[in-house]
Order: structure tokens, then C-alpha cells, then sequence
């Protein structure tokens, strides 16, 4: 989405609320990814990808750069789900592609509104032609410069060299192209990406983005407790009432018919459905999750794996897929 230097060799971290994962790539396809690492942030630090307390997440973020040795080397990393707007914009027919944001900046508070003060966004053209000769579609993507600032500064001041932001979605889908699409389809793909304390969901459909949206979960961060095994590695346990949590996703499963209806009916004109479900996240039992969403839909639903080739070879821990997504964008 966002790129501000050449992305090369890059380290690629996935910062959660309550956890920091990087993977070590140095280019080309995942098989030449070097290191996984994981590590629990503290709670209080952060909240929904807002930085509540920037000084302890700037000691939190040198600690770690020094510990797993990476001080100096590029970064690039997701901006946070919840602040992530995506809406489909239509512009000039005669603008050139890197002319079109200029035409935005333009259009801000006149045409263009966006819930917060000091967008930074990018605009991608949507292939095909829009619905007149004279116009053209994209997809603009856009988030608070305010935060993102925060966070490019803090992992400066940490000792590492941000080379690019991109959208969490797009990289899980990314994944999903290098690893499971064997060929391009019509098919509406909905990815449900369960984590923690969040839920995101989105749509795509011919390899575009159609449908995002942001769950917060009502759960609190001190329900959970994480082990670290394998050095390197996390593991998460909930200890909170576990009928109310269960509670909580039987609503969230309510919500994504929902969801999937206005897709059908609202952007479609009932001329498509979604047609797979793709889950995935660091929730610990995504087959319960399964369960309860095939007993609720007449839709496959797979549990995405995490594998370092599409032969699916070299299988690592799931939740790690958004940090190989994000490394497939400083791919080739």
C-alpha cells in the first residue's frame, strides 16, 4: 500500500495488541526465509492498533530489535485493522496511475470525505474499464496519518529503517494466491481471520478486495496467557468464563450471515454469494470455529495452513500467515 524505500531483505512484522511476530526474508519466494520469532507485548501498550502508551512501546521495540538482532535492517509491517478504510472511488479516465492520488488530495473534503483528519492513501485501478469512457475505478485504501507516524517513529527511534505499510487482508490473501489458488476464479472467498481480541473479515472476489471489516471482540487481554515454548514461539491459553466467550463468537457467526447477505444483496443485486470461507488467526481452536460456522452455512469452510511452498512443503505455526503475506509483497 505504502512504500517509502526499496524492500529488500526485509524484516516483516505483524504487531498485534498483545504480540510482536517477524519473519526474516531475504527475497525471492518463502522458502528463503531465514527466522520466525515471536514475542508477548505487555499489555496496556496498545489497543486496537492505537499506541496508548508511546514510550514503553519505543523501550518494548528497542528491547526486542537488540534481542533478535535486526537492528538496522529494513521493516515493513501491516497498518492496524481497525483503522483501515477501503471504499471504490471513480476518477478521470485520462489521469496516468501516478497521477491519481494527486487528483484525491484534490478531492479531499469536497467529493471525497474520510472519517478522520490527515489521511495518508493510496488509490489502485481497478482493472476494466468504469461505467462510462470518460471515468475509471480503484480501490482507495486510507488510514491516519497521525498513527502511522507513531508507529514509523517509533521503530526508527528502535533502530530499524521502514520501508513500507500494506493492508493485512491483502496480505493474507496474497498468501492464499501463492499457496492454495491453483488457477484464477469468479469465486467469492471470504477470509474470517480470528484472533485474540479482534475479528477481520473480508470478501474478494477475482483477486480484488471487495469487502473489509473490522471486529473488535468485547474480550479483555488479562483472560489470556501466554506461554513461550521453542524459544522463539507463543502459545495462548484463555482463562476467562468460557461460556460468555463462546457466547461472543455465536453472535460474531450471526453477524457474518449478515455480512455475507448485504454482500449478496446490497453489492451484488443477488447476482453472487460467497462460495468459500477461509479461516484462519492465533485463536487456539479455529476447529471449533469450523464447526459451528458449517453447521450454521451450506458453505465449505478450510482452515488455512501456513506452508513455505505451494507443494505445501515446510509447514510452520498458522499464525504466522499474515507475516508470510506481508513477505510475498517484497517477494521477486
Amino acid at each position: 500500500m505504502l512504500t517509502f524505500l526499496s524492500a529488500k531483505k526485509t524484516i516483516n512484522l505483524v504487531i498485534d495488541d498483545y504480540a510482536l511476530r517477524m519473519v526474516d526474508h531475504s527475497g525471492g519466494n518463502l522458502t528463503n526465509i531465514k527466522h520466525f520469532k515471536e514475542k508477548s507485548i505487555p499489555n496496556g501498550l496498545l489497543e486496537h492498533g492505537r499506541i496508548l502508551d508511546e514510550m514503553e512501546f519505543y523501550h518494548f521495540m528497542k528491547e526486542t530489535v537488540k534481542e533478535w538482532g535486526i537492528k538496522r535492517r529494513n521493516v515493513q509491517f501491516y497498518a492496524p485493522d481497525s483503522l483501515v478504510i477501503m471504499r471504490k472511488v471513480k476518477f478521470p479516465a485520462h489521469l496516468k496511475d501516478k497521477e491519481i492520488n494527486g487528483h484525491f488530495i484534490m478531492e479531499l473534503g469536497h467529493t471525497l470525505y474520510l472519517p478522520f483528519d490527515n489521511p495518508i492513501f493510496d488509490v489502485s485501478p481497478l482493472p476494466g474499464k468504469a461505467d462510462t469512457q470518460t471515468e475509471r475505478e480503484g480501490l482507495l485504501f486510507a488510514v491516519p496519518e497521525d498513527e502511522m507516524r507513531k508507529y514509523t517513529e517509533i521503530l526508527i527511534d528502535a533502530g530499524l529503517k521502514p520501508v513500507a505499510a500494506d493492508i493485512r487482508s491483502i496480505g493474507v490473501y496474497r498468501y492464499f494466491q501463492y499457496t492454495y489458488m491453483t488457477k484464477n476464479t469468479d469465486e467469492a472467498y471470504l477470509f474470517l481471520e480470528l484472533n485474540l481480541n479482534s475479528i477481520m473479515i473480508s470478501i474478494f472476489s477475482e483477486n480484488q478486495p471487495e469487502f473489509l471489516r473490522f471486529q473488535d471482540l468485547d474480550i479483555q487481554m488479562n483472560d489470556w496467557t501466554s506461554y513461550q515454548y521453542d524459544d522463539d514461539l507463543l502459545t495462548w491459553t484463555y482463562n476467562g468464563d468460557e461460556a460468555q466467550f463462546l457466547g461472543l463468537i455465536d453472535d460474531q457467526i450471526m453477524e457474518l450471515e449478515r455480512m455475507m447477505n448485504f454482500y449478496r444483496y446490497s453489492i451484488h443485486k443477488g447476482q453472487k454469494a460467497v462460495s468459500k470461507i477461509m479461516l484462519l488467526g492465533d485463536f487456539p481452536n479455529l476447529d471449533l470455529i469450523r464447526k459451528k460456522i458449517e453447521g450454521q452455512f451450506q458453505i465449505p469452510v478450510t482452515i488455512l495452513d501456513a506452508y513455505l511452498s505451494p507443494e505445501k512443503m515446510d509447514k510452520v505455526p498458522r499464525h504466522f500467515i499474515p507475516a508470510l503475506g506481508l513477505a510475498l509483497k517484497g517477494g521477486s
